[in-house]
């Protein structure tokens, strides 16, 4: 994707993908559909993606980068600043798009979305967890069940958040998802 004419076709196809996303399944869209809203000639679409579920991996692929470019992965001194970094990188990012997401959540909650958070805490917290491992700290649960965990967590949270359109902010969240992690939540 070198020339500044491919990165406009994938930006308008990306484009009109979300936009009816937001509107039906994506069951129900057709190639046709993504062409003509995004202005884009049929044989345009077809010379870049063989259909529209490779057009959705790209999709989903660029939105799994930019979240993870908000990552700061070095930047921590303690495991709970590690993880209030990671979800509130994914909050920020739900919160700016928080629209689209609940619109998609409506009528498409298994197009993936999901699936790109859930990757990419488990990536996070994966890459973290073996780099204590490298410096000597061991952990008694394995790197995989821990990240499998705490991305399922903090994910099905998240979806909740977006889906009941509650009134909590981000930044409450964040503390009651990080007080969940590191306190008992009850007295």
């Amino acid at each position: 994707m070198g020339d500044l004419r491919t990165k406009r076709t994938y930006k308008l196809l990306q484009d009109a993908l979300f936009e009816l996303l937001s509107k039906k399944a994506f069951d129900e869209i057709k190639v046709n559909d993504i062409c003509e809203l995004a202005m884009v000639h049929r044989t345009t679409f077809y010379t870049h993606f063989s259909d529209k579920y490779e057009l959705l991996e790209y999709v989903i692929s660029e939105v799994e980068k930019e979240i993870t470019g908000n990552l700061m992965p070095y930047s921590y001194s303690t495991l709970e600043e590690f993880y209030r970094n990671m979800v509130m990188s994914l909050l920020n990012y739900v919160d700016i798009h928080r629209k689209f997401f609940r619109s998609i959540l409506k009528k498409n909650e298994d197009t993936g979305f999901s699936k790109v958070f859930s990757h990419t805490c488990i990536s996070y917290i994966k890459e973290m967890l073996a780099k204590e491992e490298d410096a000597g700290i061991t952990h008694t649960v394995p790197i995989e069940i821990i990240s499998e965990f705490y991305s399922g967590a903090v994910i099905s949270t998240i979806n909740w958040w977006l889906k009941s359109n509650s009134k909590l902010s981000k930044d409450e969240l964040c503390t009651y998802i990080i007080n969940l992690i590191f306190e008992t939540p009850h007295t």
